[in-house]
C-alpha cells in the first residue's frame, strides 16, 4: 500500500500549524495556557518567540505549516521507497 504524499503532506502540515494556532491563539487571551508547548516550539523556530503577540502568533502557524509540509513529504516519500523497496 502506498501512501498519497501530496494528501499526507497537507494533513501534516495543516496539523502541526492548527496545532500551533490554536495553543498560540488560546494562549493569547489566556496567559499561562500551553507555554511548554509554545516555549517547545519557540527553540525550534528561530523566528517564533512565544510572546502572545498577534505577529508573533502568525509567524508561528507559518512556520508550523512550512515544517509540517517538509515533515509530511519526507516521511510520505520515505514510507513509498521502503514499501516499494520490502514490498506491499
Amino acid at each position: 500500500m502506498q501512501l498519497n504524499v501530496r494528501a499526507f503532506t497537507l494533513t501534516c502540515g495543516f496539523f502541526l500549524g492548527g496545532t500551533v494556532a490554536v495553543v498560540g491563539g488560546v494562549g493569547m487571551f489566556v496567559p499561562g495556557y500551553g507555554q511548554p508547548v509554545l516555549d517547545l516550539f519557540a527553540s525550534l523556530y528561530p523566528l517564533y518567540s512565544a510572546d502572545g503577540m498577534f505577529v508573533d502568533w502568525a509567524i508561528g502557524v507559518m512556520l508550523g505549516v512550512i515544517d509540517g509540509l517538509a515533515g509530511g513529504f519526507v516521511f510520505a516519500w520515505l514510507y513509498n521507497c521502503l514499501a516499494r523497496y520490502f514490498g506491499d
